[in-house]
């Protein structure tokens, strides 16, 4: 269970165990960070927290408009060449520039560039901060994941998964309509370049389904097809090493950019539910996983029943809300790359407090001012509802703008023109 210490701000929650001070899950310590994908909110609360607490790194971007560029601490930085754009220069420029910068180490925040520095790893001139290959095989693989899940005992959606193998498997019956489709990882590698997947998409009718999984698959995508579960998402995220929690922190979405399911764009922070700890302790352990990460589960409005969803084998998009909650998981990160220790005070965090971002809120609003889809079968905002919720975000003292803060602004500029917005 958490503990709970009650404070003037409100309650601060405390979880994970730090591991021993001698521990180095790269064998080694390290001085100075490349960090890349600029664009992403994972690489602005890197760039936010290191430059505050005096670790050295240069930031790069796949475009110069990347918003952790802009960024009052980003004071070096550089701009590189796509792994969804040729994967022989993406390595020939992250070389280049750990030289450049004197870098011994390189942390990508982004699916595609820990792919891409995975399979040329030895070709590295500094050392990647990356999961083993074996770990980014389950975390990055929705499939394998929830198979791990399963033989811990964790609930899953009921699932198909098609790939050129069995493109046949939905011959049978399984699941009732609307049903969710997703790609079985959210990037894959090719020879040349890396690529970005399809986005989650609904099925209605077997032909909406057929025509979905056929454009997938042709892709060489692997397809999982899922059961809809109308609820909201509940994360479990932190820090472990070989499977063993270091810090962690408990968040649930309040409001999604899209209505029918995308990123958060207002989240809470809130104390881990006991089964929900457990469950997380037994999958990430079943992997022996280190690093940063999130479990994505999702509450069923109905029965309350917590599903499995995935792992984020990364920083997350909303880290930046643990931020603002007291707990700095990037420095922590450093700390324990390290072998430094971490103190219980440094992994307290304050539950009740809220993360938005005013671009994602702005673009839920007008998706519901637009009207519930025709044959949506979950919960979505009346107008009303969605509109007060909104303008009253503005005056909530519990809610935090995550990306133009007033003691770093810029980034927010770069975030509305940057390329991957």
């Amino acid at each position: 269970m958490p503990a709970i210490l009650q404070k003037s701000e409100g309650p601060i929650v405390s979880q994970g165990s730090a591991p021993a001070a001698s521990y180095l899950p790269f064998g080694r310590q390290f001085s100075k960070v490349l960090l890349l994908d600029g664009y992403s909110t994972r690489t602005l609360a890197c760039v936010r927290s290191w430059g505050n607490q005096g670790v050295a790194f240069a930031v790069g971007g796949e475009s110069r408009w990347d918003m952790s560029l802009f960024s009052r601490y980003a004071r070096e930085h550089f701009v590189y060449t796509s792994p969804k754009q040729d994967l022989l220069k993406f390595i020939e420029d992250i070389n280049h520039y750990s030289a450049k910068f004197g870098a011994d180490c390189i942390f990508p925040t982004s699916e595609a560039a820990i792919m891409a520095c995975s399979k040329h790893r030895s070709r590295l001139l500094a050392v990647p901060l990356i999961p083993k290959e074996h770990e980014i095989e389950i975390v990055f693989s929705k499939a394998n994941t929830l198979q791990i899940a399963q033989s811990v005992g964790i609930a899953v959606p009921k699932t198909v998964v098609l790939s050129g193998n069995n493109p046949r498997a939905l011959d049978e019956p399984h699941l009732n309509f609307p049903v969710v489709i997703k790609s079985e990882s959210s990037a894959s590698l090719g020879l040349a370049k890396t690529q970005t997947s399809r986005k989650t998409a609904y099925a209605f009718s077997a032909r909406d389904l057929k025509s979905e999984c056929e454009a997938r698959l042709a892709k060489g995508q692997s397809v999982l097809v899922q059961e809809f579960i109308d609820g909201y998402g509940v994360g479990v995220s932190g820090l472990f090493a070989e499977g063993r929690a270091v810090a962690l922190i408990g968040h649930r979405r309040i409001r999604e950019s899209d209505p029918c399911g995308g990123p958060s764009a207002l989240a809470e922070t809130i104390a881990i539910d006991p089964g929900l700890l457990d469950a997380t302790a037994a999958l990430v352990n079943a992997i022996k996983f280190t690093g940063p990460a999130m479990v994505e589960y999702r509450i069923d409005r109905r029965t309350n029943c917590p599903y499995l969803m995935e792992i984020n084998g990364r920083f997350w998009g909303s880290v930046l809300v643990a931020s603002v909650a007291g707990l700095d998981l990037p420095y922590l990160y450093w700390k324990m790359v390290n072998g430094r220790a971490i103190s219980p005070e440094e992994k307290h965090y304050r539950i009740g407090v809220r993360g938005r971002s005013v671009i994602g809120d702005t673009k839920h609003l007008l998706l519901c001012l637009k009207g519930k889809p025709k044959r949506w079968p979950g919960e979505i905002a009346t107008r009303w509802s969605a509109s007060k919720s909104y303008f009253g975000s503005f005056f909530d003292h519990r809610t935090h703008e995550l990306i133009c803060t007033a003691r770093d602004p810029l980034p927010f500029v770069g975030r509305l023109v940057q390329p991957n917005s």
